[in-house]
């Protein structure tokens, strides 16, 4: 619970005598606006406070509960806030321990709160762009919502809807591709900017001509940016009108662009995250060469970044290949970095790498 304003300058006054300095401080210390999930003392924000860890801000320890403040932001929304949490989010380049950028989160919060086209969140973006302008994220959520307006009326892929349905999507997905293309400068340089408009160009004819320069470009920015694979990828896909052959492309493109540091690796980085979160479609159906993905896996491994989730999540692939040798080393490998793993429901993926059958 916040300390109100009455109460801090009680406390102050007191403290200070009830001096005239000391009531100026403290309306000076509570004017300053905090997140709602601040639940640092009132003796923090005094302008004499003496660092410590116990007063040292923590508002984004980790990729998910970040993403979860901006949610509360969104759903609670203070401009103010908003505008603090877009900056030190939104607009940063700052990563996370687990290596996921911290805008993620910020975009992350926006992208999946825009599918639910309440009307709440409408009313959110227009007093947003009247209370901040239209700099900053707001056009994004702006083309996100007029998107998912089509997504709505189209409720399946493009060979499943009606002619009206197929009509009002793809009306929607250009007038949101306009209002991307009027964001400004600074928001066309970030990466969840550059995720949308590939998203938006994969998919219109239109602009078929000039998706190979906004994925180089994208990914000459962020290289080290799942997402701006795997949304070329998503739309590359036979659903889409493409091939697993051009998804394969793309694949191969995201390791050209991070050999240098990574070797193979993204060619299995790439294709993990188009299975968990994209498509539903497996390893097996794609075009994918097996050989150049243990190849990966290796190169992942080899720069220390293999965590158990990983080995496993790796394991599934190979069992999915039907490589049991390649699924049990990757099991093995993910027990040694919890070797007292507790027992769980059958897992058909280790049932398959372990049997001697």
């Amino acid at each position: 619970m916040r300390t109100s304003l009455s109460t801090l300058l009680v406390f102050l006054v007191l403290a200070g005598g009830g001096s005239a300095d000391a009531y100026g401080q403290a309306a000076g210390a509570a004017s300053a606006k905090r997140y709602p999930w601040d639940m640092r003392q009132p003796k923090c924000f005094l302008p004499d406070a003496i660092p410590s860890a116990q007063c040292k801000a923590n508002d984004w320890p980790d990729y998910g509960e970040s993403k979860r403040h901006v949610d509360r932001l969104l759903i609670e929304p203070d401009f103010d806030l908003l505008e603090r949490a877009e900056n030190e989010l939104g607009f940063s380049e700052k990563q996370f321990a687990s290596g996921y950028y911290y805008f993620d989160a910020w975009f992350l919060s926006l992208d999946q709160m825009s599918r639910y086209q309440s009307q709440p969140l409408y009313r959110v973006v227009g007093d947003w762009a009247k209370a901040k302008g239209e700099g900053g994220y707001v056009k994004l959520l702006e083309a996100l919502l007029r998107y998912g307006e089509g997504r709505q009326a189209r409720q399946g892929y493009s060979n499943t809807v009606t002619p009206e349905a197929r009509d009002i999507y793809w009306r929607k997905l250009r007038e949101a591709n306009q209002i991307l293309d009027s964001a400004s400068d600074r928001l066309k340089r970030t990466a969840p900017w550059h995720v949308v408009k590939l998203r938006f160009a994969y998919q219109l004819p239109e602009l078929k001509g000039s998706r190979e320069k906004l994925l180089a470009t994208a990914s000459d920015l962020w290289p080290e940016y799942v997402k701006i694979y795997t949304a070329a990828m998503e739309f590359s896909l036979p659903a889409y009108g493409g091939s697993y052959e051009q998804v394969d492309e793309i694949a191969r493109f995201a390791v050209e662009r991070t050999k240098a540091k990574w070797g193979a690796s993204w060619y299995a980085i790439v294709y993990q995250q188009l299975g968990r979160f994209v498509c539903e479609c497996t390893l097996a159906d794609s075009h994918a060469d097996w050989n150049l993905m243990k190849q990966a896996f290796r190169d992942y491994e080899a720069r220390g970044r293999a965590d158990e989730s990983k080995y496993k999540a790796y394991a599934d692939m190979a069992c999915v290949m039907r490589d049991r040798k390649e699924a049990r080393r990757l099991l093995e490998q993910s027990d040694k970095l919890n070797p007292n793993r507790p027992a769980g429901p059958p897992d058909p993926c280790r049932e398959f790498a372990f049997s001697t059958t």
